[in-house]
């Protein structure tokens, strides 16, 4: 019995491992223009407008896809 509750605790700390690495780095990468730094590529012309645009369903803003051709870098511009 013993085993099998060091097993559970394992797992969910190994669960809220998992959470705190995707709440601290996944997705952030487009939310960078809010802190009002400008993004290098997009002011030195590297970056192409794409038409691809899309709705963040975690707060409700617009963004538009900038892609840069010649590294494949992607960056996420609030409109």
């Amino acid at each position: 019995m013993e085993f099998v509750a060091g097993w559970i605790l394992v797992q969910v700390v190994f669960f809220l491992g998992v959470l705190w690495v995707s709440w601290r780095y996944f997705d952030h990468r487009y939310k960078r223009r809010k802190q009002g730094r400008a993004e290098p590529g997009l002011l030195s012309g590297s970056l192409v407008r794409t038409a691809e645009v899309f709705v963040d369903p975690k707060d409700g803003l617009t963004y538009r896809v900038y892609y840069n051709p010649s590294t494949g870098e992607r960056e996420y511009v609030q409109e």
